[in-house]
Parts: structure tokens; C-alpha cells; sequence
């Protein structure tokens, strides 16, 4: 490349934002994200998320990191009971989760799924997805563990409560094994 493409593509670079700059707001929003929602601040937290997301997805970030982004905005909307919103967010981390082929994200993903399902009095719907998860939460760790963990519990108890005392079982079961 000559030293005149060189310096206008230089030119291009920071007259337009440029990948660099980019990653920097996707940084700086991410961090605010992050910040804001271990102070609870919900709604910032789901502004600089989406935020994130947006640049992610026009600098066509890889699929893990729109699959991260997707499950956190899911979980700040289920926890703003936005259950719409927190379910098409997840459906759609989960399924660049699942081409990911690893186990790990698909398994909180669908533990978190299966919580939205239950924020909309839709036990059964939940219970199947909770089913697929429980073969794969075994390798969770710190908060996706506990997250897992806490849909076991609360489904055991709501089975329980439903009459299906057998998966409800199955489930306080699993929980212990967690």
C-alpha cells in the first residue's frame, strides 16, 4: 500500500470512529454495564448493554460476545419483570450459544430461559428447558453455578406445589448435586 493510501485510509479511520475508537465505546459502555448492575442499577446497567450490543453487532463482533451480551440484557430484563424482552434476548444468546458447541453457556442460558418461562406462568414450558440444562450445569462455577442451582430450587418447590412431586424430586435432587 502506498504511503497516500496509507494515510487516507488513516484519514477514514479517525474521521469515522475506526475500529479502535469503536472498541473503545464498546469498552466504556460495557464497563458501564457492568458497573451499574453490581450496584443494581438496572436500567443504566440495560442502557450500556445495549449500547455494547449495538456496536458489537455493526462491527460484527464474533458470536460469544453477542451471545454474552444478548444473556446479560435477558437477565436485567427478566429481573425489570420485562419477561417479552429477557425471552427473545435469551433465545437468541442461547442459540449462538449452542453453535458455540460448548456446554458451559448453554447450560446458564438455558437455566436463565427457564426462569423467564417461569416469570410468565409457564412452568411446564420452563420445565422442559430446565430438563435440557440438567445434564450440562454439572461444569458451572461461581454465579452461573448459584443461578442454576436457583432455578432447581425454585422449580422443585413450584413442581412440588403442582402435584408433580416426581420432578420436583428429580430437581431438589439435582440441586443437591450442585
Amino acid at each position: 500500500m502506498s504511503a497516500l493510501s496509507l494515510c487516507i485510509v488513516a484519514a477514514l479511520v479517525f474521521t469515522t470512529g475506526g475500529c479502535g475508537r469503536s472498541r473503545a465505546e464498546f469498552e466504556r459502555q460495557l464497563e458501564f454495564c457492568t458497573v451499574a448492575e453490581n450496584n443494581g442499577l438496572l436500567e443504566p446497567a440495560e442502557e450500556g448493554c445495549l449500547a455494547a450490543l449495538s456496536i458489537a453487532e455493526v462491527e460484527k463482533y464474533e458470536s460469544p460476545v453477542l451471545s454474552d451480551l444478548l444473556y446479560r440484557l435477558g437477565r436485567l430484563a427478566r429481573q425489570q419483570s420485562h419477561f417479552g424482552e429477557a425471552e427473545e434476548r435469551m433465545r437468541r444468546s442461547l442459540e449462538l450459544a449452542e453453535a458455540s458447541g460448548k456446554p458451559e453457556p448453554v447450560a446458564v442460558r438455558l437455566a436463565e430461559l427457564a426462569l423467564i418461562l417461569a416469570g410468565q406462568g409457564r412452568w411446564q414450558e420452563g420445565t422442559r428447558v430446565l430438563e435440557r440444562a440438567s445434564p450440562l450445569v454439572d461444569d458451572l462455577e461461581g454465579r452461573d453455578r448459584n443461578a442454576a442451582a436457583g432455578a432447581f430450587n425454585l422449580f422443585s418447590v413450584r413442581l412440588r406445589n403442582l402435584g408433580d412431586t416426581e420432578t420436583a424430586d428429580a430437581f431438589a435432587r439435582r440441586l443437591g448435586e450442585l
